[in-house]
């Protein structure tokens, strides 16, 4: 990842955002846009308002941009700029990642608030539907870089760059693969105890068989070193809520799209309730 973009709102807290972006961009050796979006929702009643409005508005936020953009490191500071658009946010932003060539999109939690609404019609779930890069979303105050991370998959597509973004943004960490798995008919068929374990090892030997193949057809063999795997059966929603709060990593990776359609374990009515809470910054990605 060469060119990193923080969408910065300049709400309490940009400041965390700013701090994660210039540790990656200096980790990575990356260049750093700061960028700031003033919705131009005021044009729309351009007659009753005097453009000195958006004028003030835009020199303030330019005034608080470049205050944050001054904590950066000097170094960091030589390849990197800040800069104030005018627009709809998404497509504002979307521009600016075609024009920047930006390989990932920061943003805070104040950015995406309410959390749950980030699938359903905000900035950013715009943004992931109309732009291909992944999206990081930094919701604590840690600024060391990422050694333990959590991927859930369902080996699609989606999931498959989820982790390579992952992989790529973490280069030092260890990643936990986990995928969800209901048995058949689970809550409608009684399982004798023996019948159910056999059901779940034949399972796990699937699993274990198409992690090989597909790490094999898709990642390099130092990436594929660092990643364990874990198959965890029952409510997709609990298991995933279970295993970050037991294993506690500093960032977790998901796709937004399953092998059919919208996937039910990482979007959808799992993904909006675990979502209101983060307890960790989150990498999302198409």
């Amino acid at each position: 990842m060469k060119t990193l973009l923080a969408a910065i709102d300049l709400e309490p807290g940009s400041s965390l955002v700013v701090k994660r972006a210039a540790e990656l961009a200096v980790r990575l050796a990356a260049k750093l846009h700061l960028v700031h979006v003033v919705d131009d929702a005021l044009t729309l009643y351009e007659p009753m308002v005097e453009i000195s409005v958006r004028h003030r508005l835009t020199q303030a936020a330019e005034t608080a941009l470049q205050a944050l953009f001054n904590l950066l490191p000097e170094e960091l500071q030589a390849r990197s700029s800040c800069q104030v658009l005018l627009g709809k946010p998404h497509q504002a932003l979307a521009k600016y990642i075609s024009l920047s060539h930006a390989d990932l999109l920061i943003v805070g939690r104040h950015h995406i608030e309410p959390l749950r609404d980030i699938f359903v019609g905000t900035t950013a779930e715009r943004l992931l539907r109309h732009c291909d890069i992944p999206l990081l979303m930094v919701t604590t105050d840690s600024v060391e870089s990422y050694l333990q991370v959590m991927a859930a998959t369902d080996f699609s597509r989606s999931s498959h760059h989820a982790l390579r973004a992952g992989l790529r943004l973490a280069p030092d960490a260890t990643f936990q693969l986990i995928h969800v798995c209901d048995p058949p008919y689970m809550g409608f068929v009684r399982y004798e105890q023996e019948d159910l374990d056999h059901l779940l090892a034949e399972k796990k030997a699937r699993l274990t068989q198409e992690i090989t193949s597909e790490m094999a057809y898709f990642l390099a063999d130092a990436d594929q070193s660092r990643i364990q795997s874990q198959l965890l059966t029952g409510n997709a929603q609990e298991q995933l809520t279970e295993a970050v709060a037991l294993q506690r990593p500093q960032l977790l990776v998901l796709g937004t799209h399953g092998r059919q359609g919208i996937s039910r374990l990482l979007v959808g009515s799992v993904a909006t309730a675990f979502l209101s809470t983060l307890p960790c910054d989150v990498l999302v990605a198409r």
